[in-house]
């Protein structure tokens, strides 16, 4: 069953190019802001984390049993795909980069850099050339992939659905602290939660791209605990996309060298992520088959 709410999920992130339709977040806005209105809990950031994101992923977990006993593999599925699709990341991640590189192919840096806005949220420095927008974006959109869909699928295949839901939530609360006031204590917990599923990626990212460029940073980032995530993301993807032809970029018309080269980066970046979700079905088809 968990295979085929993956399946169904995606299959509707394909269709509609996000899970848009069901990503309304104003629920888990007015509950943070109830709770920080509590004296005892706004004093501890720990404990106003926990009592923010934990009631909700257990609640998810009630309905879940609830869903089964009541309608049996039917009603897992009619909870689950939906609380999935909740789960993955916001925003049409290919369209935003398809048209981030139309600006850039065109040479217009200011339009590039409008387009990229929802990779660059975490970047508060303004890019001083286009190498270092393309450098941005090129991190940006590594996260974003990761943090949007595989470290949700991760601990969806850990703990199902209350796991996938708390991760999206512990990533939504991160994302409103560093809006509003900073909150380390966030930070390092969403930390936490990417450390293991950033680490996998890297080792897949190995098997369907460059392996020993990967492998060798792989290695080198498994115990780095000073390193962010995206940081350890680009270190691997840079293993991973060594030696990318130029020459395979898609542009379309005539552009500089420079620009060809940047491009087929975000593309071979683009392909990278498709074999990588694949390996990934791939695996969980198998420990559904073998019944692991």
């Amino acid at each position: 069953m968990a295979l085929l709410i993956v399946l169904l999920a995606l299959g509707l992130v394909q269709l509609w190019g996000s899970g848009a339709p069901v990503h309304r977040d104003d629920w888990f806005q007015w509950w943070r802001n109830r709770l920080s209105g509590i004296e005892r809990l706004r004093r501890d950031p720990g404990l106003l984390l926990g009592a923010t994101i934990l009631p909700p992923a257990l609640g998810a977990a009630i309905l879940m049993v609830l869903a089964e006993v009541l309608l049996g593999g039917l009603g897992t599925l009619l909870l689950g795909v939906p609380l999935l699709l909740y789960c993955l990341g916001r925003g049409n991640f290919n369209e935003i980069l398809s048209n981030y590189l139309r600006d850039w192919y065109r040479g217009d840096l200011t339009a590039a850099q409008q387009s990229a806005a929802p990779l660059l949220r975490e970047l508060h420095e303004e890019p001083a050339s286009g190498q270092q927008l393309h450098e941005q974006v090129f991190r940006g959109a590594a996260y974003c992939a990761f943090e949007r869909l595989f470290a949700v699928l991760f601990w969806f295949a850990l703990l199902g659905i209350p796991g996938a839901l708390l991760f999206r939530l512990s990533a939504l609360y991160a994302e409103q602290c560093r809006d509003g006031e900073g909150d380390a204590t966030a930070e390092r917990w969403l930390w936490l939660l990417e450390w293991l599923p950033v680490r996998l990626m890297g080792f897949s990212f190995a098997i369907v791209g460059n392996f020993a460029g990967c492998y060798r940073a792989w290695r080198q980032c498994l115990t780095c605990r000073e390193r962010n995530t995206a940081e350890v993301l680009e270190a691997y993807l840079e293993g991973a996309l060594g030696g990318i032809d130029a020459s395979a970029c898609n542009a379309g018309f005539e552009v500089s060298e420079g620009q060809r080269a940047c491009g087929a980066q975000l593309e071979g970046l683009q392909a990278l992520l498709s074999r990588a979700l694949l390996l990934w079905i791939t695996v969980l088809a198998l420990a559904v088959l073998f019944d692991f």
